[in-house]
């Protein structure tokens, strides 16, 4: 809805000519995500008597490949758009990206560096489970304010609905001004949060094996994405099986059923554990 924080106007740089010069609203947000995040996550790690040195490295490395992650699924999904213009590669630097590509890259960071260096990887990824969905929820807002991942048109009568007006919004990211849109990016910041909080309860039972929290995250998080993703109509990076299920859902499945197996693989470890 307010796709500019600030706005400093348009400047004559050099080698950039005019360049509209502005504190995005999304960055703010997104930068935001990722401190609480940080902070929430490293104050766990602490409490698990793991090094200051340790947990920032692991943070930022994680964060490194979550945002190089996120920005390479972007080229790859719309490869025919940067392969006909190249250009746009350097646009992506203003750009959150793909947050399965994030996720994917981030968590293979994650636990490639905490078993480098003997850290408890599982345990760690518990506890990660909610400071990263927090992160998530705060991302969604940001998506608001700039208008991007907008849901399907509804009806002017529909309960809820969204109406973007900002043609800097419409120019940034292509929303459609002024129809009533599903609110999507909304909605799935309410799921965000019903998450964090039951996450949290988790955390604080410690369950068996280490790592069931985690998949627990991966679980819960993907089927409420699978399902709001039918509001939100993202075509533009491929539709399958009739154009009924898009490729965020297809990310989607594949990591419910991963969590699914790596859950049933746990239980089955800690019945094995207590039977006599």
């Amino acid at each position: 809805m307010f796709p500019m924080l600030i706005d400093l106007g348009t400047h004559d740089l050099p080698f950039l000519g005019e360049t509209p010069i502005f504190l995005p609203t999304y960055g703010v947000l997104y930068a935001t995500a990722v401190i609480l995040a940080w902070a929430w996550f490293s104050h766990r790690a602490k409490g698990m008597d793991i090094g200051p040195d340790l947990r920032f490295n692991l943070c930022f490395y994680t964060l490194l490949a979550g945002i190089l992650g996120a920005k390479l699924l972007l080229i790859v999904l719309d490869w025919r758009v940067y392969l006909q213009h190249p250009g746009e590669i350097f646009g992506t630097l203003r750009s959150a990206g793909v947050l399965a590509g994030g996720v994917i890259a981030g968590a293979v960071t994650f636990v490639l560096y905490s078993r480098r260096h003997g850290l408890p990887t599982w345990r760690l990824a518990d506890a990660i489970a909610a400071p990263l969905v927090l992160a998530q929820s705060v991302g969604r807002l940001g998506c608001f304010s700039a208008g991007c991942c907008w849901g399907v048109g509804v009806s002017p009568d529909a309960a809820f609905s969204s109406t973007f007006t900002d043609p800097v919004a419409h120019a940034q990211t292509g929303v459609p001004l002024n129809l009533p849109l599903a609110p999507v990016q909304l909605i799935e910041m309410g799921a965000d949060l019903f998450l964090v909080a039951v996450l949290t309860l988790l955390w604080r039972r410690r369950p068996e094996p280490p790592g069931t929290v985690f998949w627990l995250y991966l679980l819960l998080y993907s089927t409420a994405r699978g399902v709001i993703e039918f509001w939100r109509g993202d075509v533009h990076r491929g539709m399958y099986f009739g154009n009924q299920v898009s490729t965020s859902q297809l990310f989607a499945m594949a990591a419910a059923l991963l969590a699914l197996v790596m859950l049933v693989r746990g239980l089955r470890s800690r019945q094995a554990i207590s039977s006599p």
